[in-house]
């Protein structure tokens, strides 16, 4: 019986770590932004200094890509600042 138990336990624990893992804003950016599509995340960090200063440079890009970003301005800010910090 406590084997079972177990085999239950483990089971349903497995199944539900993906649901643990959350990804950050910025990983919906490293999408594109790779280099090859649009500027990588590093060059990104050497042009803007600040937060604020990638949302602006994001909400001035007439990149059709970047309309959907746009519309979305918390993820937007989160994702600048995860990729300034």
């Amino acid at each position: 019986m406590k084997k079972i138990l177990l085999a239950i336990t483990t089971l349903v624990l497995a199944s539900l770590m993906p649901f643990l893992a959350v990804a950050g804003e910025s990983d919906t950016c490293k999408g594109c932004h790779n280099g090859s599509v649009a500027p990588a995340v590093d060059a990104l960090k050497a042009k803007f200094k600040t937060a604020d200063a990638l949302v602006a440079g994001a909400k001035s890009s007439t990149n059709p890509m970047m309309k959907s970003i746009q519309a979305d301005e918390a993820k937007l800010k989160a994702a600048a600042a995860e990729i300034v910090k």
